[in-house]
């Protein structure tokens, strides 16, 4: 409650000044002093950070790499009928031969860094830790010396305003004895907290340069000495296993990737890991005598655009069957007279389409599967065998090619 009631009093004086209807005081030599001491607040407070952060991933990695050793060391450990790993798998008899060292070499890589690990740890984040604390009472010195400043020159205008009024009365003498004490008061208050840190400031800059300077050095070779250490033993390990005459890892990288894209592209062209198409698609399929490993999904799970996206609305399976219009009557060809006489055909669930009836593209649609029909919106397609449903492919012609296409794509010409 206290510290909010000066709060409460100090509020109307920082406007003002702000704004600049009331006097600030300053001191040149201190503000300088002042910047200089948060310049080197935030630079003690990168090196606490960075250097915990640096600790932090060279254990991460270490972890890493011991996880990754035992995880690499089960798959590749026979168990069951693979006790035969050499025979079957001629090209991993290197890697088996040299697994059990690899295993070993992590786990002492691990332990040859652990003292430069809690070096670091010890002589580098503890003193810098310690330092953070000092500086946050320093900090602390420094508010106070503001707060302190403050309340002076908020007496201090008090005073000032109510001395240079004209015709003063004897409540406003009495107010000003007591303005003119506490102006006093609150100025030897001051300038206490402001000649102590100008006196004990720069001892401070002094004493605290030169223990960040050889913190900062240290944390540097530190550093190093984790890197080449490991570099080191990595290279004394591959040394007569691998080709170390390429040490580009640039090189390397690009290669990985190469391969890791070439593995990717060869995944993708596996149909068992997408989503199984309908069964009139596949029927139709096998029915023009195309491969049904190369059968995609229908166009809804492939990506093609719907309704909303292309700005039109594909028509229901109700709606298409209360717009298409009656089915054309029968020929009366003595072709069609001759059939009619034939034997009847065979029963089927659905009456044969009639065949020569043309539909118009609402949609552009391109081919994505062998067998596929590609058309603008707008071409009259000729529909050689469709199903009672338009959420299934139809089979079309336009311009002597053949092919399925999405029933929900047309409508009747």
């Amino acid at each position: 409650m206290k510290g909010l009631a000066k709060v409460m009093k100090r509020t109307p004086h920082i406007v003002s000044s702000k704004v600049g209807l009331a006097a600030k005081s300053t001191d040149v030599e201190f503000d300088h002093m002042k910047r200089k001491f948060e310049a080197m607040e935030r630079l003690v407070h990168q090196l606490a950070r960075e250097s915990k952060t640096y600790l932090d991933a060279a254990k991460k990695m270490l972890s890493s790499s011991q996880l990754y050793a035992q995880e690499f060391s089960a798959l590749f450990h026979p168990f069951g009928t693979e006790y035969d790993l050499e025979r079957r798998h001629p090209e991993a008899v290197q890697t088996l031969v040299n697994l059990t060292g690899y295993v070993a070499h992590v786990d002492e890589l691990r332990e040859a860094l652990r003292p430069e690990m809690e070096l670091i740890s010890s002589r580098v984040i503890a003193p810098v830790q310690e330092l953070e604390v000092m500086l946050k009472s320093i900090s602390k010195a420094i508010t106070k010396r503001d707060h302190k400043l403050i309340d002076f020159d908020r007496h201090n205008n008090s005073y000032t305003k109510l001395k240079d009024k004209q015709n003063r009365s004897a409540k406003e003498d009495q107010s000003m004895f007591k303005l003119e004490h506490e102006c006093e008061a609150a100025a030897a208050d001051y300038e206490h907290h402001n000649n102590m840190l100008k006196a004990e400031l720069p001892k401070f800059f002094e004493l605290a340069t030169k223990l960040i300077t050889p913190l900062f050095y240290s944390f540097y070779y530190m550093q190093l000495n984790i890197f080449y250490s490991s570099m080191e033993r990595l290279q004394a390990y591959a040394q007569g296993k691998f080709d170390m005459s390429e040490n580009n890892l640039i090189a390397h990288e690009h290669k990985y990737s190469l391969a890791l894209q070439n593995v990717i592209t060869q995944l993708e062209t596996f149909s068992i890991q997408k989503p199984v198409p309908p069964s009139a698609r596949i029927l139709q399929m096998a029915k023009a005598g195309q491969k049904l490993s190369t059968v995609t999904p229908m166009a809804t799970q492939r990506g093609y655009p719907t309704g909303a996206e292309s700005g039109f609305t594909a028509p229901s399976f109700k709606a298409a069957e209360a717009a298409a219009p009656a089915a054309a009557p029968a020929s009366t060809s003595a072709a069609a007279m001759d059939t009619s006489l034939a034997a009847p055909p065979a029963y089927s669930a659905a009456p044969p389409e009639p065949k020569g009836n043309y539909v118009v593209a609402l949609y552009d649609y391109t081919a994505t599967a062998a067998g596929d029909l590609t058309f603008k919106a707008g071409d009259q397609i000729e529909v050689v065998q469709r199903t009672p449903s338009t959420e299934d492919w139809w089979t079309g012609r336009l311009n002597g090619v053949q092919g399925v296409f999405p029933g929900n794509y047309v409508r009747e010409a």
